[in-house]
């Protein structure tokens, strides 16, 4: 009697335990599917959200270029004031994207700067590593890096008080295209920084072409926008097999 009690005892025990087992085991994989669903779900808002920011941004482009043409054939023939009509050609320039099929994203940039100091009187200084391959990347990332720039320096132009900039183009031994674009303004606390229409289009671009995108200041130092673009993955893909 004492060995059945035992014995019953036993396989009671171990009939638990397998069922805790059961338990245990089938909590843990409605959990990794939880966190499986969760994971996707997530990806798949960052898909689309990726994919409304492009959208946005190309209708954004086409709207540009919509309006430097209406500018340029429908209201530049009729003013005569040269100051206006100079004025409005340079709008129409902004405005207009660059044609990277024949200006190289160092070039373009190199001009933007020059134009920028001659039209804002703010000294703008231009550096640029030689050994850096634009073409490397794409002509709508190109656009997309040359539209940040251009909004950092419009931010820059409204609100830094600064007397001079710059813009530093650099690549990282890993291929990491580095740009950065400074003043010696104000300082994002007192300049009344806001996420305005240009800081979010900023961010928008950085989203779609992948780039880390950072805003560095400390009052009354001035301002630095740093740009961090991963090589495209053929890029790394070679690097690697190599």
């Amino acid at each position: 009697m004492i060995k059945s009690a035992t014995l019953s005892g036993g396989i009671e025990t171990y009939i638990i335990l397998v069922w805790l087992f059961v338990i245990f085991n089938t909590v843990l994989m409605l959990l990794l599917c939880y966190l499986y669903l969760s994971i996707q779900k997530t990806r798949e808002q960052e898909k689309i959200s990726r994919e409304f920011s492009f959208m946005m941004i190309e209708g954004l482009e086409t709207e540009r270029r919509r309006i430097s043409r209406e500018l340029h054939d429908t209201i530049l023939p009729k003013v005569k004031d040269i100051d206006i009509s100079d004025h409005i050609r340079s709008i129409c320039v902004n405005l207009m994207p660059p044609d990277f099929s024949c200006l190289s994203l160092k070039d373009a940039l190199a001009l933007f700067c020059d134009k920028f100091s001659k039209q804002t009187g703010i000294n703008c200084a231009f550096s640029a590593e030689e050994n850096i391959d634009f073409s490397l990347i794409s002509a709508e990332d190109q656009l997309h890096l040359f539209r940040m720039v251009q909004e950092s320096f419009n931010n820059i132009e409204k609100h830094s008080k600064s007397n001079s900039a710059s813009l530093v183009i650099r690549q990282n031994p890993g291929g990491v295209l580095l740009i950065c674009i400074s003043d010696e303004g104000t300082g994002i606390k007192t300049r009344g920084f806001t996420e305005g229409l240009g800081i979010r289009s900023i961010r928008q671009r950085a989203q779609i072409i992948n780039a880390k995108i950072d805003f560095i200041s400390e009052s009354g130092n001035g301002l630095m926008v740093r740009i961090e673009m991963p090589p495209p993955p053929s890029v790394i893909s070679d690097s690697s097999t190599g």
